[in-house]
């Protein structure tokens, strides 16, 4: 048993109360008091869903009337700075979804509201707690590849038929921070930065929408104008060059894949699952990982899909706020800010379309 209980507050409706909650509650050490819906109303049905008796349907509401430690923001993109704000200013510590803001400007004001809070700050990079991503960290740093020269990291989604069959919502609209450069993109940023260890020197990118609208049942008309596609490439300040890409309107699908180069090895992994290192001339060779969690009986699929990584993020930052240990893999606000700078970067190269030089 934990000998003390951090009180959170998780703010969304969508994947904050399928995915925040469930995997909170998993945790011995975290007490989910109270939930707030953004827009969405549906406060019964949410308490039904979770178990959390204290449901609001307005956000600033929970923030004033409950007694928190933490707050989750898990609401759209658009929302994150106000919200990161509102709970800074009640004194509470903040776990952000990703992306961390709609621009930079409001990443380093939300930087800014922590550092004067005197108050912790984390941003869900959760999927650096899968084994597989660990174990590219353990081997990069080991300096067993050499010096990096080149990283390749793609991926595709089989979400054709989806995306002409349902409405994508704020995700497809380009004015309320949606797009899977956001959403998809800054999870590979994150873990290509906290991988290669060094900062991206110049950028170039391209945005695309592939299924630019979409018609309901009625006739409706849902325009797309956020990106359904990105690919990037570019430049570390060490030299090291990288590309990376993502299509989530395919019909067929070759999943993730990451490729590492170096002087003395190179280092493949593919699906999150499988990592594949060859040093010198030898062959590659499937190395070993961490076990996967157990996924509590019970748990939504939905849940139980972000266990492995999300339950051991939860597991880091209890040991933060509760023990005062700073756990490595755990992303902070600087992380968030350090990404937000890429996904600004990416935008202003395809809108001008020139290369995007970042100083540091």
């Amino acid at each position: 048993m934990m000998e003390k209980k951090i009180r959170v507050g998780v703010i969304g409706g969508g994947f904050g109360a399928k995915v925040h909650v469930p995997t909170f509650q998993a945790h011995q050490g975290f007490e989910v008091v109270s939930l707030a819906s953004v827009g969405r109303g549906r406060t019964e049905e949410l308490k039904k869903e979770t178990g959390v008796e204290s449901v609001y349907g307005d956000w600033q509401e929970m923030l004033d009337n409950e007694q928190l430690d933490l707050v989750a923001v898990a609401s759209a993109p658009l929302l994150h700075h106000e919200m990161v704000l509102k709970a800074y200013e009640k004194g509470l510590h903040v776990l952000c979804e990703k992306p961390f803001a709609k621009d930079t400007a409001q990443a380093v004001e939300m930087l800014a509201a922590r550092d004067r809070a005197e108050k912790l700050g984390f941003i869900n990079f959760e999927f650096r707690f899968l084994p597989a991503r660990q174990k590219v960290k353990e081997i990069v740093a080991s300096g067993k590849l050499g010096k990096l020269m080149h990283v390749n990291y793609k991926t595709s989604f089989p979400g054709y038929e989806r995306s002409v069959t349902s409405k994508r919502g704020w995700l497809g609209k380009k004015d309320q921070s949606g797009g899977m450069l956001g959403a998809i993109g800054s999870h590979m940023f994150d873990s290509l930065l906290w991988w290669v260890d060094d900062q991206i020197k110049e950028i170039s990118g391209q945005l695309t929408t592939h299924v630019s609208e979409f018609f309901d049942e009625s006739g409706v008309k849902e325009v797309r104008t956020a990106d359904d596609a990105f690919q990037t490439f570019g430049t570390f300040a060490g030299g090291t060059t990288f590309t990376v890409g993502l299509t989530s309107t395919t019909r067929h699908s070759q999943g993730w894949e990451l490729e590492i180069y170096g002087t003395e090895g190179s280092l493949v992994m593919t699906e999150d699952n499988k990592v594949l290192v060859g040093i010198g001339n030898g062959p590659l060779e499937e190395v070993e990982l961490l076990a996967d969690l157990v996924v509590p009986e019970g748990m939504s699929d939905v849940a139980g899909r972000y266990y492995n990584a999300f339950y051991r993020a939860v597991d880091g930052l209890y040991g933060a706020l509760a023990e005062d240990k700073e756990h490595p893999y755990l992303a902070t606000f600087e992380a968030g800010y350090q990404v937000q700078r890429i996904l600004d970067a990416v935008r202003e190269s395809h809108e001008k379309q020139t290369v995007v030089y970042l100083d540091k």
